[in-house]
């Protein structure tokens, strides 16, 4: 959705929320703390930086992230030998 069309959703949804709350609700979400006045569309733009920043970490790139330190401190194993080598050592 482009962020013209999500600040449109959000002006309409903290309008509705701060009739009912009786007073401006601007500021009090969770990704107002993203927000920069300054700049066009900013309720779209802070809470696509909230959800950049509060992303969870992918259970792949954590498991790799284990194993490479796991592996880092382990000495590199030596290469199996191949038939050639094997032949060579035998004759």
């Amino acid at each position: 959705m482009a962020l013209s069309k999500k600040q449109a959703s959000f002006d309409v949804e903290k309008w509705v929320k701060s009739e009912q709350a009786g007073r401006d609700l601007c500021g009090q979400f969770d990704f107002c703390a993203y927000c920069d006045k300054e700049k066009e569309n900013p309720c779209a733009k802070a809470l696509d930086a909230h959800k950049k920043a509060t992303k969870p970490v992918a259970k792949r790139t954590r498991a790799k992230k284990a194993k490479t330190a796991e592996t880092e401190t382990e000495q590199p194993k030596a290469k199996p030998a191949t038939k050639r080598k094997t032949a060579k050592k035998q004759a």
